[in-house]
């Protein structure tokens, strides 16, 4: 009967992780409320600002670029969106990388003697290590007539460093179309 309750255990924790794992990368979002998005069918890109290009605030790489533009327009054709390229745009889309902040791990060493329900304990800093920096995407559209910030998602973490190419093409493509999917606001 313990193996049957164990057993069970097991498949709830496994159940919870598959949930867990498929809940999909983490986003925030904000946007203006008052904005007409139903008149948002066409877009084009507008060039980071300076602060967040090269060693200033992000990180300037073209393959890592490529990837995500082309992953915001395939998400934005999804929607029936067009990129402009013979007329005025009815948006702008913004999108630039930012290197997240850099975690200091502390790893520690116990060691605990016990007899009973009493026991001793010491512990030691064995050492620090700093974990690389994670990337986040950053989108921004604006409206192309006011210039207008309209509405903004942030993937925090989406650029971490992937095993494959091809690891990394789905991690950002999943990430960009979790970051669209609330755009349009409804």
């Amino acid at each position: 009967m313990g193996h049957i309750r164990t057993l069970r255990v097991m498949l709830a924790l496994g159940a919870l992780g598959g949930l867990v794992a498929c809940s999909g990368p983490e986003v925030r979002y904000d946007y203006d409320v008052k904005a007409n998005y139903s008149a948002y069918q066409s877009y084009d890109w507008q060039a980071a600002p300076a602060a967040t290009r090269g060693k200033d605030g992000g990180f300037d790489n073209t393959i890592v670029n490529a990837r995500v533009r082309r992953a915001v327009e395939e998400a934005l054709a999804a929607k029936g969106m067009r990129k402009e390229t013979s007329a005025d745009p009815d948006f702008l889309v913004t999108y630039y990388p930012l290197r997240d902040p850099v975690a200091k791990h502390h790893a520690r060493l116990g060691l605990g003697l016990g007899i009973g329900p009493i026991g001793v304990g010491v512990s030691a800093p064995v050492g620090d290590r700093q974990a690389p920096a994670e990337g986040s995407i950053v989108l921004e559209i604006k409206d192309f007539r006011s210039g207008i910030l309209v509405w903004k998602a942030t993937a925090p973490g989406a650029l971490q460093g992937s095993d494959s190419p091809e690891e990394a093409d789905k991690d950002v493509a999943d990430a960009v179309r979790a970051m669209l999917k609330r755009f349009p606001p409804k």
